[in-house]
Parts: structure tokens; C-alpha cells; sequence
């Protein structure tokens, strides 16, 4: 008794210490069947149309498909026609082997086959040449230590993803998608049963050839019998079977969205990420593809032959289109190049980052006036395309217009080397030092591809947020930074409105969609390299490139002349798009809540804040307490005598009469003067008037918040809300003392902000200046 305890204590031990080595070896000494095996990569776009099926690293068609992403008849086809005792034996049939070993040793002529599928899978993995004796002992052996250590779904899915399906296709993934254009997951049961059949023989039942099909229609009638013996309510097979096979080959693989695909198989994926499903809208991409070479084809006369364009949703940040040159295979335009990724110099479109920057800075707002004057940095003196000056000009003006002195005097302002940070914080890569571009900056010096440019421009429309650009369907948004305010880029995005949609150097596009607003803007590369237009519009940013990959200039690459009616086109194209699937693109005005903004009136003569004597005003925005407000005092109505037309000493009912001119500081009169560009100044005194003795008329203060005739919501518990009182006065150093309801707040100056708690009700309020002049208005605090 003693000692058969000991003999299964042995035995237990034994067994134990099998287990414990089996589990060393499973857990730390066994790899992943597929672990060492390259993959080809199967691209969609964002609706599941293939873009491109890449080839392996060992040039194979090859797609990694999971065993749950294959349809269980084509697992159910394979086990029944390789292999039917797959789930009962150790990795090799000891009859079949036996049997098939008994007729090779008979000299039988053609001995039937005793590979198991794991013995298929050794054959695969390890390169086995299982024709000679020591290579069908090796392939044995491997087959019993990839079923002791690996499961049976394991074994299976190798198989499916290394069995040979003619040429260069191996793995079910590749080849359902290849010769039937589906997921291996899709298959029907009439296509699994013909696939199934293939691998014994790749070479003679290859579905790209008239012979494979032919020998193929031969097996599968064959598997179909077997099929319908074990599922007798599958009979309809045999119609199925009879019919002729239609299937596709590999010339039929589609090419599309090259660069977009080059572009992403250049990124390091995880190796068994076969199939990628993209942000790419083929069915968009295809017509603004169309579109662009219609365009491109209209300018040849002009030497136009290239140009490159993406498109980004900034709400969703998904890349939507992406055209990296107007023909991928013409050799003479170097079509293979990636324009979208290419750096280049980008002109003014660059410039709203500028003024956004200056904005938030509180150098400008929209109706600042600017100087655009001719300027020297000694050997260094830049110029305006149209090589004019304009003299004083609105912020608003100088950037629609591209006006280059006034974006470098901004730049100067704010710092290149914090310009320098700003471009890198946008996503400007492989800058040089600061000191390397200068002033130049401001005109395109820095070079940018069109990837960064949508960047920016998205980030601009975003409101400050940048956030990455997705190519990945299914990505997680993922917000990089916050750049300067959101009201800078708001006051930015509002001076690109008053940009005519296009301008009279544009021609309208054909079917131009005049009241979808855009907020866009041209660039043009010294010596005219290079063409740009960079836009916003509904969901979208859009940019276009016009140029030669080799640099060759051409003075047709004008942003305006070239690059914006393509732009506009393009657009057009992404409207009607919209249009057709029913849903329609909307404008968007970006304002909302949470912006700390306030319109007013303002003077478009001049800038600033409108006095009762401005001819034209509009209403503008400005940011309290950072924008530079000013009182416009330009207009001003003095007394004019009606003899001699003379500046009158005084008014005199009898014999003068009223009228408005503009008072000019002597700077800006003299860059009116050298712009060529005359103004409605004041005639001279009469001679004998005391100039000593004469003041102008006062200008009365302006209440710039809060507005007249409003009313303010309390946004807490309390029965007060916190407002932020702000005025001008008459000159930059006015003092303004405020009152409420006859009690007085506090003083303040010129442009500065009195906080004071208001209690609920209507309240009257008076500012008065140390002139003794006044204003007053209501308004009103409710919950």
C-alpha cells in the first residue's frame, strides 16, 4: 500500500512538474504564432470605401484579420475540406501519416496528402521545405509543439492569415478582399467554399487567372457535395456553384487619395493594424479632385500646371479631403511630391496670426489706424505688391489688403522673437533662429506646408484652442494648446469679413454661392513662386496651393489671380457636395457667451469711437480694458464764412454758415500727402482773427460701457451685478468723473474701467470731463 502511494506521488510530482514546465514555456519561451510576420495595410476612407491595400515588407498581400473578424463559413469551409479532425488531434493525424507514408513507400504515383492545418501552419511560419524527408520530420515535429502550446483557435487564425491564395496573396483578409472587394467577415457561403479550396494548390487554383477559375469551378463542386452531406438545407449550393465565378485580381485594387495614403503609411502603426479606416470622404475627395483639374486645365495657357489642396472640418478637426498635386503619375509635374506636406514660403497668409497676435497684445482692433508707409531697414526696403502706399489705413483695411508695411510695424511691435514663439506654438516645425528671418516674418520669410497652415487656420476658427488634426477615423480629440485669447482671434476673424467674397481682381466662381460668408485670405511668394489662398467657411478650412515643386517662378502665381478663384471653386464643389446629401452648409459668426467683447459705433474715416460729426460709421468690436480705444475727433464742424470761404473767427448767424472737415495730426496729413491721397482738411482763418484767442469746440465723453438703454441680467444669487464702467474723453490723458443716480462712482481715465456692484432697478448715469462737458444715459439691472 506504502508503495503504490509512493508511485503516485511520483507520478503526481511528475505531472506537476510537466504542468509547471509547460507553463514556463507557454507563458515566457512561446510567442504569438503571427508575431514575427509583416502585414500589408488595407485603407478606407470614413464610409468603408478601400483606398489603397498596401503591400507587406516581404512584398505579400497579406491583411491581419482576427478570427472573430472571419465569417464562420469560410472556418467551417477550410476545416472541412483540410483538415475535418482539426479539433481532435495533436497537430499531425497519426492515420493519415501513416497512410500516406505506407503509398509513398509502395512508390504509389500520387500518394494522398497527411498535412493537418498546424502542419500547414509550420510549413508557413518556419519556411519548412516539407518535400524532402528531414524537412517533413522537422514540419512533424514543429506541428506537435504548436498544438501543445497553442490553442486550436490560435492554430486556426495563423492559418487563415498565412495560407497562399495565388501570386503574392496570402490570408483570408487579402484575398476576400481582393478577389470579391468584402471583409473576410462578409463572405457568403458560396465564396467561402471557393476560397477554401485555393491554398492546397495556390499555384494551378489562383483566381487570377482564366485557368485558376477554371480548376477552381472543378474543386468547390466537389467541397459543395461535402458541404450540403453534413448541411442538408444548404442544396441551393449546387445552383451557385454551376454559375461562372465573377471575381476581381489585384490590377483591379484601387489607387485612390495617394498622397493622403503615402503621407499616412509612412507612420509607425501597431504591426497587426491592418485595416485603417481614415476621415476621408472618397465620394468628397473625388469631385474636388475633378474640380481641381478642370481648373488647372483651364490655366495651362498661363503655365499653370500644378496645385495641391486640403480640407479639415475645424468643428471635428477630421481631415476630409486631401489633394497633394494635380496628378499623382505625370512625371513632368513631378506629381508624386506631396504639396500638402512640401514647405514653402507662404506669403501673407501668415498675416491674421499676426494681427490676432497684435490684438491680443492691445497694439490694435479692427478700426485702428495704421500706417502704411514706405520704410527702410538699411539695405532692406520692403514694398506692397502693387507697389503703392496707402498713407494712414484701418487695421481691417491693411489686412484684406495685404499690406505689407503695416504686418511688419505689427511684428516690430510685438517682438520677432515672440512672433518667433507664436509661430512655433501654432505648429510651424523646423524653423531657424529668429535672427534668421527678421522682418520677413511678416512677409512669408518663414517657410510652412499646408498641413501647418490648416493648423493655424483651424486654431484661428477654433477661437485660440488648437487641437490636432485627425486622419484617423474613430481618433480622440486632443488639444494641444490655447494660443493668445479667444477675442483676439474673434476681432481677427471679424477684420477677414469685410473682405468682399471674392474681391473685383477675383472673378466670381461659376455659381458662385455669394451669401455663404468666408473668411480668407491670399499669399503671394516672392518672385512668384508660389500662389496661396487659405479660408474658412461653415465647418471648414480650406487651402489652396498654385506653384512648381521645382521652384520655377511664373507670374501667374498670383494668391489672388491664381490661387482664390480655385479656392472658390472648391468650395462651390463642398457646398453643392453638402447640397446633395442634404445637408446644407451654414455660415458662422463665431460669437457666442463667453467672449468679453463690446460693438460700438466707430468712425471707418479715421477709427475710433465715432463723434456726432462722422460721416460713416459702422459698428465694430473691441476687447474692455486691452483694445486701445480713442475718441475719433477728426470730424469737427466750424464756422465758415460765405464770402470768401476762410475759416470764420467765430459763428455769426448772418454771415457764416456750418460745416464738417477733418482735423489731421501733421503726421498723418504728411503720409496722406506722400500717398497721394487728398483730404477734406479746413480752409485757413480769416486774416484777421485772433488764433490765440479761438478754441475748438468741445467734444462731449463717451459712455463705452455699459450701453445705453440696456439691460443686464444678474448672473448670480445676489440682488447686484459687478459692471465694469468705461469711457473717452476728449484727448488721450481726459480725467472722467462718474456718476449713478445723482451719487458719484469714482473717477477714472481716459479708457480705464470703474467696477461698481449696481443694484436691480433703472439707473441713470452722467460722466463729466474736466471741461465741465457731459453725457449721460440708462440703463437698467433685472434678474
Amino acid at each position: 500500500m506504502q508503495r503504490t502511494k509512493r508511485v503516485f506521488i511520483k507520478i503526481a510530482w511528475i505531472l506537476g512538474a510537466l504542468v509547471l514546465l509547460w507553463t514556463i514555456i507557454r507563458l515566457f519561451f512561446t510567442s504569438p504564432l503571427l508575431d514575427d510576420i509583416s502585414f500589408s495595410r488595407a485603407y478606407y476612407d470614413r464610409n468603408g470605401t478601400l483606398l489603397r491595400l498596401t503591400l507587406s515588407a516581404d512584398d505579400k498581400y497579406r491583411v491581419y484579420t482576427p478570427l472573430s473578424e472571419i465569417s464562420p463559413y469560410i472556418k467551417q469551409a477550410i476545416v472541412l475540406y483540410e483538415d475535418k479532425h482539426f479539433y481532435n488531434h495533436p497537430g499531425i493525424n497519426p492515420v493519415a501519416l501513416f497512410r500516406a507514408l505506407g503509398q509513398y513507400t509502395s512508390g504509389t504515383v500520387h500518394p494522398v496528402g497527411a498535412s493537418t492545418i498546424t502542419m500547414q501552419v509550420a510549413r508557413l511560419k518556419y519556411n519548412i521545405n516539407s518535400k524532402t524527408v528531414g524537412g517533413k520530420l522537422a514540419q512533424i515535429a514543429a506541428a506537435i509543439y504548436i498544438d501543445m502550446f497553442h490553442s486550436k483557435d490560435e492554430i486556426l487564425e495563423a492559418y487563415l492569415n498565412l495560407a497562399p491564395y495565388g501570386g503574392n496573396i496570402e490570408g483570408i483578409g487579402a484575398a476576400s478582399t481582393i478577389y470579391f472587394g468584402r471583409h473576410a467577415k462578409d463572405l457568403t457561403k458560396i465564396e467561402s467554399i471557393t476560397l477554401a479550396t485555393i491554398p492546397q494548390n495556390p499555384t494551378k487554383r489562383g483566381l487570377n487567372t482564366a485557368t485558376g477559375i477554371a480548376n477552381i469551378e472543378n474543386m468547390r463542386s466537389n467541397l459543395v457535395e461535402r458541404w450540403i452531406a453534413e448541411n442538408p438545407n444548404d442544396i441551393n449550393l449546387r445552383t451557385l456553384a454551376a454559375m461562372p465565378l465573377q471575381t476581381r485580381k489585384v490590377s483591379d485594387l484601387p489607387f485612390l487619395a495617394p498622397h493622403f495614403i503615402d503621407n499616412l503609411n509612412t507612420r509607425k502603426m501597431p504591426p497587426k493594424m491592418s485595416e485603417i479606416y481614415t476621415t476621408l470622404d472618397m465620394a468628397l475627395q473625388s469631385k474636388l479632385e475633378t474640380t481641381l483639374r478642370g481648373e488647372i486645365n483651364a490655366r495651362k495657357s498661363i503655365g499653370i500646371t500644378n496645385a495641391a489642396a486640403i480640407l479639415v472640418n475645424y468643428k471635428t478637426m477630421e481631415t476630409l479631403a486631401y489633394i497633394g498635386s494635380a496628378d499623382y503619375h505625370n512625371r513632368d509635374i513631378f506629381g508624386e511630391n506631396d504639396g500638402v506636406r512640401a514647405r514653402r514660403s507662404p506669403g501673407s497668409t501668415l498675416k491674421p496670426l499676426i494681427y490676432a497676435t497684435a490684438t491680443d497684445r492691445g497694439i490694435i482692433h479692427g478700426m485702428t489706424l495704421l500706417r502704411d508707409t514706405r520704410v527702410n531697414f538699411g539695405v532692406y526696403a520692403p514694398e506692397n505688391s502693387d507697389n503703392e502706399f496707402y498713407g494712414p489705413i484701418l487695421a481691417r483695411d491693411a489686412l484684406t489688403r495685404s499690406r505689407n508695411i503695416p504686418a511688419i510695424n505689427l511684428v516690430r511691435e510685438i517682438g520677432i522673437n515672440d512672433f518667433y514663439k507664436i509661430l512655433s506654438e501654432s505648429g510651424v516645425t523646423a524653423l531657424k533662429s529668429p535672427i534668421h528671418y527678421g522682418v520677413s516674418v511678416a512677409l512669408g520669410g518663414a517657410e510652412v506646408s499646408m498641413f501647418e497652415l490648416s493648423d493655424i487656420y483651424a486654431t484661428m476658427a477654433n477661437l485660440g484652442t488648437r487641437k490636432q488634426i485627425k486622419m484617423l477615423r474613430d481618433t480622440r480629440d486632443k488639444e494641444i494648446t490655447h494660443l493668445l485669447s479667444p477675442e483676439a482671434f474673434f476681432l481677427t476673424l471679424d477684420m477677414l469679413s469685410h473682405q468682399s467674397t471674392p474681391t473685383k481682381a477675383i472673378p466670381f466662381a461659376k455659381n458662385q454661392k455669394s451669401s455663404l460668408r468666408h473668411y480668407w485670405k491670399t499669399g503671394t511668394s516672392s518672385s512668384y513662386r508660389d500662389a496661396w489662398t487659405a479660408g474658412i467657411f461653415g465647418d471648414f478650412v480650406l487651402i489652396v496651393w498654385v506653384g512648381n515643386f521645382d521652384g520655377h517662378p511664373n507670374n501667374a502665381f498670383s494668391g489672388a489671380r491664381a490661387a482664390a478663384p480655385i479656392y472658390f471653386e472648391l468650395a462651390n464643389t463642398v457646398t453643392d457636395y453638402y447640397d446633395s446629401i442634404g445637408t446644407k452648409v451654414q455660415n458662422n459668426n463665431f460669437m457666442n457667451d463667453d467672449l468679453n467683447v463690446i460693438s460700438v459705433d466707430m468712425c471707418v474715416v479715421g477709427g475710433g469711437i465715432a463723434g456726432p460729426y462722422c460721416p460713416q460709421r459702422e459698428k465694430s468690436y473691441f476687447i474692455p480694458g486691452k483694445s486701445p480705444i480713442t475718441r475719433n475727433t477728426v470730424h469737427r464742424m466750424i464756422p465758415i464764412d460765405n464770402k470768401t470761404g476762410l475759416r470764420a473767427c467765430k459763428p455769426d448767424a448772418e454771415n457764416t454758415h456750418n460745416a464738417i472737415y477733418e482735423f489731421w495730426d501733421t503726421e498723418y496729413l504728411d503720409l496722406f500727402k506722400r500717398a497721394g491721397i487728398k483730404r477734406n482738411t479746413p480752409p485757413q482763418f480769416m486774416p484777421d482773427c485772433d488764433i490765440n484767442e479761438i478754441s475748438d469746440d468741445t467734444v462731449a465723453p463717451v459712455i463705452i460701457y455699459p450701453i445705453a438703454d440696456t439691460k443686464i441680467v444678474i448672473t448670480s444669487e445676489n440682488n447686484f451685478e459687478p459692471i465694469g464702467f468705461t469711457g473717452l474723453g476728449a484727448t488721450p490723458d481726459s480725467k472722467l468723473i462718474w456718476f449713478m443716480d445723482d451719487k458719484i462712482l469714482g473717477t477714472t481715465h481716459n479708457g480705464e474701467t470703474l467696477q461698481y456692484n449696481v443694484q436691480i432697478g433703472e439707473h441713470h448715469i452722467t460722466v463729466t470731463d474736466t471741461n465741465g462737458t457731459t453725457t449721460d444715459m440708462v440703463f437698467s439691472v433685472v434678474k
